[in-house]
């Protein structure tokens, strides 16, 4: 974990406005908030989220966990009254069974499968029976047809939704999924992309979805 974290900590005074201040940064974002507010209802108290940076969802959940002190102390500032922990995403030292759902968005695709399963295995304890689990990971089904090189670590992690019920094991069943990024949205100009936004959710809810850039997956807790 350690090269995630010095990676994050440098990157945190300029995260927001490198990551989701430009007009593809807004389209992923805005895929992922329309998901989360249809999956999740309005119990953000009851809600963990893992990894959760600088706080870009922390109006979904009201606990937040993250490695990397840079990255936590600006979701400090912009979300005060919440309870963020320093830690671990695979050993967050919370109690168990707290909560009824967990997130977790733009974390594994940094981890092996070894990570991803310490994960889900955490997750599993922290959430209560039928509760949810909802996570996003690259779909290697797009990589395979995009032949994405290697970068060494940094988002170099993808899964078949054969894969992700691998790693849930006993503790989880598969809800729901969708995709998201089903265009190649970074190849369309960027006055046109907003508009494009509804049609990308759409072809997500598809069979073709099995072919978009990310999956975001729910998970229920057995």
């Amino acid at each position: 974990m350690e090269p995630i974290r010095d990676y994050y900590d440098a990157l945190a005074p300029a995260y927001d406005q490198e990551r989701f201040g430009n007009s593809y940064g807004r389209y992923v974002d805005g895929l992922e908030r329309g998901i989360l507010r249809t999956w999740l209802g309005d119990a953000p108290e009851s809600v963990v989220e893992l990894a959760c940076g600088t706080g870009r969802f922390l109006d979904f959940a009201g606990t937040g966990v993250d490695l990397s002190p840079a990255m936590l102390a600006r979701a400090r500032e912009k979300w005060p009254a919440r309870t963020l922990v320093l830690g671990d995403v695979a050993s967050t030292g919370l109690p168990s069974a707290e909560f009824g759902a967990a997130i977790c968005f733009h974390l594994l695709m940094h981890l092996d499968a070894d990570a991803c399963r310490a994960v889900l295995a955490e997750a599993a304890r922290l959430v209560r029976p039928g509760g949810t689990f909802i996570f996003d990971i690259p779909s290697a089904p797009r990589r395979r047809l995009t032949r994405r090189v290697a970068s060494g670590w940094h988002g170099d992690t993808a899964a078949a939704l054969s894969d992700v019920r691998a790693w849930a094991g006993d503790a989880w069943r598969m809800r729901r999924w969708r995709g998201i990024v089903a265009m190649p949205i970074h190849r369309i100009p960027k006055r046109l992309r907003g508009a494009l936004a509804g049609v990308d959710a759409l072809l997500g809810r598809t069979p073709l979805g099995r072919w978009s850039s990310y999956y975001v997956i729910q998970l229920e807790r057995v």
